[in-house]
């Protein structure tokens, strides 16, 4: 059994080994989706894409990597740095400009999916610890996420350190912004935007 000591986080890069965990990605992306059948494969590389061909092509040096001691990728986390700034998401997922005017106390964002067998061993506490590590050094004021009330991912990303929450309503459906402060903005308290 893997333990958390033993992942090793590596970005995804470029070449022939990313084209390798690409396709570990691509399973690990499914089988921890919502959506499960489509009605092409066309439709499902269409998903794929929607949900993490900003993050692949745009910000691979933030779409981090588990690896396993065997290389197999037990874990990924898809990362941005600045979410203003990652207006081709708005199209792809339009509920997220709902929180756009937390994005300066809050401007980077990610994603975390496990593979099944390596969940509860730590590996998505890894993947965030090596994102809020790359954030804090890029001397950004904190990070967000946006999930739904009732996901199973919300206490995870309470125990990461995610301690401000809001609730909005988009087309019917409840959302919830979860944030870390990383450093206070000039005058501002925590969930505060400067003006």
């Amino acid at each position: 059994m893997t333990a958390a000591s033993e992942i090793s986080v590596v970005p995804l890069g470029t070449g022939e080994l990313s084209d390798q965990r690409w396709r570990m990605v691509e399973e690990i992306f499914h089988l921890s989706s919502s959506k499960q059948k489509f009605d092409s494969s066309d439709e499902k590389l269409r998903f794929l894409e929607r949900w993490t061909g900003y993050y692949r092509q745009n910000e691979p040096q933030h779409f981090l990597l588990a690896l396993a001691p065997d290389g197999r990728v037990a874990g990924y986390l898809s990362g941005c740095t600045d979410s203003r700034s990652a207006r081709r998401l708005y199209s792809d997922i339009p509920y997220y400009a709902v929180f756009e005017d937390f994005f300066e106390a809050y401007p980077a964002h990610l994603h975390v999916n496990c593979h099944p067998e390596f969940r509860g061993r730590g590996v998505g506490t890894e993947l965030v610890k090596a994102f809020i590590k790359e954030c804090s050094a890029c001397g950004l004021a904190g990070l967000h996420l946006v999930t739904s009330p009732g996901a199973r991912n919300v206490s995870f990303y309470r125990r990461c350190g995610f301690d401000f929450s809001l609730s909005r309503t988009w087309r019917e459906t409840e959302l919830l912004f979860l944030a870390m402060a990383l450093r206070i903005l000039p005058g501002k308290g925590p969930g505060m935007a400067e003006s």
